[in-house]
């Protein structure tokens, strides 16, 4: 009896704790992000540095140089579209005016549509001898460029925490990790803590890596594909599209939303208009139902109403950077939550059609 009594005391605690850590995580995105990015892109990048060791390179000395070539190849990029972006922007008030003039037959149609209800309610409201007075109370909000200080500040803080980050998990993480697992041999638990850290970084670095060559392969088709229908600065759309692919499902939505728009502020015939944006679609339906599983299966094979879920839950809390974090995430939670489940169980060994999931006989060192 008491041991049934403990069990039920033990659902509401463990609720309490889950509840705590995303409350915790909440109010500390500002520091937790970062480290977040920090330890995935370390994970990406930890095989070149364990590659250019066999050079007698220093982990000091490539992580700098390996972080150096990636800054300075964005910043290459966003400096090689940053004039159509700059003309694009400076446009946006005419080309919300033209899309408005091209949609106004669908506003009339809504704005009929509204009118009507407003009718409705309004007979409504005299039948039942209602009336509802309203006061409207305007609260002032911080201007467009407070707003847009405060968070391009943010970010750059952010963005340099992350670098910094990154480059001390990839120069000193080995020596953090095997003093992280030395304190832990005494309690039995060094065995499971290696397994884990290894199979997650084994299977997230191979992911996001083969996530970002297809997305890079997608960008180039997608600007091919767009400058061939005749769409004006095709790179912006296919570099949109790459970035945007790393969000499941719901990137791709965006995407063919956004060519969408351009195609109709580019177009005047409906075959034109409708052109760029199917090109779009079928390129993303392509990448995603068959080169994506193709590729990826080979590593793991994750529901995808987990990967919604999961975008869902950390888009909800830590907004666009909880959406694009939130595969790396599920990926980490899968492979400890199947190792965890192993060692309770007390298996060490599995079938050879499991061995992706395999604890080895030996005890593995961290490097």
């Amino acid at each position: 009896m008491k041991k049934n009594e403990t069990s039920l005391l033990s659902i509401p605690i463990w609720g309490i704790f889950i509840a705590l850590i995303i409350v915790f995580l909440y109010f500390a995105q500002s520091i937790v992000i970062p480290i977040f990015f920090a330890i995935f892109t370390a994970f990406i990048l930890i095989p070149i540095v364990k590659y250019l060791l066999k050079f007698h390179i220093p982990r000091t000395v490539s992580s700098a140089l390996i972080l150096i070539i990636i800054i300075g190849s964005m910043g290459a990029l966003i400096r090689f579209i940053s004039d159509p972006v700059t003309v694009w922007m400076e446009r946006l008030p005419t080309l919300i005016y033209q899309v408005d003039y091209k949609l106004k037959g669908v506003k009339h149609s809504l704005e009929s549509v509204q009118r009507t209800t407003e009718k409705i309610d309004a007979i409504s409201n005299v039948g039942s001898g209602v009336t509802i007075a309203s006061k409207i109370v305007t609260v002032k909000e911080p201007g467009m460029l407070f707003r847009l200080f405060n968070n391009a500040q943010d970010f750059l803080v952010g963005l340099v925490t992350m670098v910094v980050l990154t480059y001390l998990f990839l120069s000193f993480g080995h020596t953090l990790a095997r003093s992280f697992t030395s304190l832990l041999r005494r309690s039995g638990y060094h065995r499971i803590v290696i397994h884990v850290a290894k199979d997650a970084q084994h299977k997230v670095s191979h992911y996001l890596l083969l996530i970002t060559v297809i997305n890079i392969g997608l960008g180039i088709c997608v600007t091919i594909a767009l400058w061939l229908a005749g769409l004006p600065n095709p790179i912006i759309w296919g570099v949109l599209a790459a970035m945007l692919n790393y969000i499941p499902y719901i990137g791709a939505a965006i995407s063919i939303g956004i060519v969408l728009a351009v195609s109709l502020l580019t177009f005047n015939t409906i075959g034109a208009t409708i052109l760029p944006p199917l090109l779009v679609l079928s390129l993303n339906v392509l990448e995603g139902q068959f080169i994506t599983p193709i590729f990826t299966g080979k590593l793991f094979i994750i529901n995808p109403a987990l990967i919604f879920l999961s975008v869902l839950f950390w888009g909800w809390l830590w907004g666009i950077a909880g959406v694009f974090l939130a595969v790396p995430i599920l990926v980490v939670m899968v492979v400890s939550i199947h190792h965890v489940s192993l060692y309770l169980a007390g298996q060490r060994t599995l079938s050879s059609s499991e061995n992706r999931y395999l604890f080895n006989r030996t005890p593995p060192t961290v490097e």
